[in-house]
């Protein structure tokens, strides 16, 4: 078997058998037993346990990255192809939440690992830059997705975008959260509207564009430029 597709098993039997049964267990033993592996096998392809947990934590957080990309910059783009008038900013970040929320439903035990995955970081010495490097990523994800949705929408943000993307950012911590514990979908997507109305209430329509699908006469939303996009 060649190294990466060794490191890519051994990183996916980790993440079920900590999202099953906590960091603590994650041992190598019940790693390689999971994966079908030997010891050596592991130990072929990292150097430890805590290099296997920091590449744990670097790919699961990669693919969260381009799932939220991939889920809404496309969406973004194809929302107003054609169209005379742009969607209304909220709609086009609701939808991208709401796709969020249809991966976590999906594929929960992704996000679970990660939660025992931070906690064991805040916990353990010499590993909280993992955890930091992990909030950068969701930062850096965050920034590019609002901004596309302000294009999309002809929208220019009236906040730093940073800070904008850190609300973002902060609000999907926080239904994934309340989720993995009630795992109640419909309050998880009522919330997911709920923050797309308050991130859409920090940005502005840039002046003499259309009035946006679905929204009043007079309030109107404007395509612009990215600079547009991340304005302020």
């Amino acid at each position: 078997m060649a190294v990466e597709q060794r490191r890519r098993e051994l990183v996916d039997a980790a993440v079920r058998v900590i999202a099953r049964d906590g960091v603590a267990a994650a041992t190598t033993r019940a790693i390689v037993a999971e994966a079908g592996m030997s010891l050596a096998s592991l130990h072929y392809a990292f150097p430890s346990r805590d290099h296997l947990l920091e590449a744990v934590i670097a790919e699961v957080t990669a693919q969260e990255r381009r799932a939220a990309e991939v889920g809404l910059l496309p969406l973004a783009a194809g929302l107003h192809a054609g169209a005379a008038t742009p969607p209304r900013l909220e709609d086009v970040v609701a939808e991208g939440l709401q796709r969020y929320v249809d991966l976590l439903v999906e594929r929960p035990e992704r996000e679970q690992a990660l939660f025992e995955l931070a906690l064991y970081a805040m916990r353990t010495p010499g590993q909280r830059a993992a955890l930091v490097a992990q909030y950068a990523v969701y930062q850096e994800s965050a920034l590019a997705t609002l901004a596309a949705a302000a294009l999309a929408a002809r929208s220019r943000w009236t906040v730093p975008l940073d800070r904008a993307a850190r609300a973002l950012v902060m609000a999907t911590e926080g239904l994934t959260t309340v989720w993995l514990a009630d795992r109640d979908t419909d309050a998880a997507r009522e919330t997911a509207r709920f923050a797309a109305g308050a991130l859409a209430a920090l940005a502005e329509p840039v002046p003499g564009e259309p009035t946006p699908v679905g929204a009043a006469a007079g309030t109107g939303t404007a395509a612009g430029t990215e600079e547009d996009a991340r304005a302020h």
